[in-house]
């Protein structure tokens, strides 16, 4: 870890990544504090008094002006904004940057100051919810460290089935942050609701399916059991079984049904299906087609299909290979085309009936 610092940002970064010392390097960045101070008196500089309309270069001679009255050439603005980047990294979206890029002029170089400014506003507040402390100023967490902590409160959503996008909402984030949870700390609650509810599955099954005529998946229940209001919006059919169950577990779900149906298919096979739209009823019911449908199509000369292509056809929709799968369909009802005057091709497809 090293302090960078440069004639027009005397603060300095503490920078650890070796890639991005050496690109600051290059950008006119140094270790040596003192030679910063000494250029900052020159044009361009933190401390430099000269006269605003010097000559410059043509990229420099558009200005800045702060509320303040400070002027700054836009090639000045442009360093702290790139400076700024290399501070927060994808933290702040680029509308924040420019809100900090802003403040930090309008407060003579502050960035504390300007931080401060980018905290208050609303889209900060929508991101790092519950962040702010009550005083306005303040934060509980830095943005990385925040960050840290949604991804952490996903992994233990997801490790129990349920998806994390869905359940982790922004009135949740805001709650878990404004009273301290840990990750950890929400990784036994959330384990203690699982592990309680996992041995009373059967009998919550039969109440929905009895109450509501509804039959729910494990994954459902238990996120059910996290948030009622999640039950409430699957009964009601607002919320989609897709919602809540964790991507992973059904990528996994549709993988099986494909090995119970004699067949296999790649994670990213089912990954890819998985983001087509298909579900695991849709996989049960087109990896049962696939055999037959390769055994057809292999009996009339035709090429053989691949499973994706197989699924991609019966179940999800895709107008070449739906095309291809009628096409094997209907040349196997057509047995007795040839009573009908119909010739076939050296491929087996159908010339008789024409084939769409």
């Amino acid at each position: 870890m090293v302090m960078l610092y440069r004639k027009d940002y005397l603060a300095g970064y503490n920078v650890t990544n070796p890639k991005v010392i050496a690109d600051m390097k290059a950008d006119g960045y140094t270790e040596n504090k003192a030679e910063a101070e000494a250029a900052s008196t020159q044009p361009g500089g933190q401390n430099y008094t000269g006269s605003s309309t010097q000559t410059t270069t043509a990229t420099q001679t558009t200005t800045a002006t702060s509320t303040g009255g400070t002027k700054l050439t836009q090639a000045a603005k442009d360093r702290i904004k790139k400076s700024a980047k290399i501070k927060f990294g994808n933290l702040l979206t680029d509308s924040m940057v420019d809100m900090y890029v802003t403040a930090y002029i309008d407060s003579g170089n502050d960035a504390d100051e300007a931080i401060a400014v980018v905290r208050q506003s609303p889209e900060y507040q929508n991101i790092y919810a519950g962040n702010l402390n009550e005083d306005k100023a303040t934060v509980k967490y830095t943005e990385a460290e925040y960050s840290q902590n949604i991804e952490a409160f996903g992994r233990k959503l997801e490790a129990i089935g349920v998806k994390a996008d869905f359940m982790l909402t922004a009135e949740r984030k805001k709650q878990l942050t404004e009273n301290l949870v840990s990750p950890d700390e929400f990784g036994t609650r959330v384990n203690a609701v699982y592990t309680n509810i996992l041995n009373s599955i059967p009998q919550v099954k039969e109440f929905y399916m009895r109450s509501f005529g509804r039959t729910l998946t494990d994954e459902e229940i238990i996120a059910s059991a996290i948030d009622p209001k999640v039950g409430e919006g699957i009964i009601s059919g607002t919320i989609a079984s897709t919602d809540v169950i964790s991507a992973n577990i059904t990528r996994a779900k549709i993988g099986a049904e494909a090995l119970l149906a004699g067949t296999d298919i790649t994670a990213d096979v089912a990954d890819q299906l998985l983001k087509m739209g298909l579900s695991v009823d849709k996989a049960r019911r087109g990896f049962q087609q696939v055999r037959a449908l390769q055994q057809q199509a292999a009996a009339q000369g035709r090429a053989v299909m691949s499973v994706q292509d197989i699924i991609e056809g019966t179940e999800l929709g895709q107008m070449e290979e739906m095309r291809a799968v009628q096409n094997i369909i209907r040349q196997t009802e057509s047995k007795s085309a040839a009573v009908l005057g119909a010739q076939t091709t050296q491929t087996g497809a159908v010339t008789g009936l024409i084939e769409q």
